[in-house]
């Protein structure tokens, strides 16, 4: 019997991620970050997160993102110690970025977990709910999120 080769499966848009050394992705995350969240910044939105770390771990595509403030800018760093983890797949992310699903609902239904400081990361929840998405993503930004969200519900070899 022949063995088809497996599909790919949606963690291999991770891959890029996953084979770069961390110094050549974080630069340019800490840059975008720091770009899309400069107002909230400015105004002490995330002044909670100083000196602590927030791990973001896409479980689909194998990837983590380890943020923290220094309390003057966001930082992409290098795999640590991390005080709180959001864990969820790519579509949950997706879901919350493009506002096509409440927040609570995504951590209700299990699809994004909150893991470690439980107050840490209802802060962070609470702040990315607060925060007027559509008006700090670049418009281009806000639609490939919804195109992601939308490729990924149709196509099943992306689910896993």
């Amino acid at each position: 019997m022949k063995l088809l080769p497996r599909k790919p499966g949606f963690h291999t848009l991770g891959a890029p991620f996953r084979l770069l050394p961390e110094s050549l992705t974080n630069a340019p995350l800490t840059r975008v970050i720091n770009h899309l969240f400069h107002e909230p910044i400015e105004e002490g939105d995330f002044d909670f997160l100083e000196d602590r770390c927030l791990k973001i771990h896409i479980t689909d595509l194998e990837v983590s993102f380890y943020v923290s403030f220094n309390g003057e800018q966001l930082l992409a760093g290098e795999p640590r110690h991390h005080d709180v983890e959001f864990r969820g797949n790519a579509r949950a992310f997706l879901l919350l970025a493009s506002r096509q699903e409440d927040p609570d609902t995504l951590f209700f239904q299990r699809s994004l977990m909150i893991e470690g400081d439980t107050e840490l990361g209802l802060g962070v929840k609470n702040l990315l709910d607060s925060l007027d998405l559509e008006e700090l993503l670049p418009e281009r930004l806000h639609k490939i999120a919804v195109v992601g969200q939308k490729i990924h519900r149709k196509m099943p070899a992306f689910s896993h």
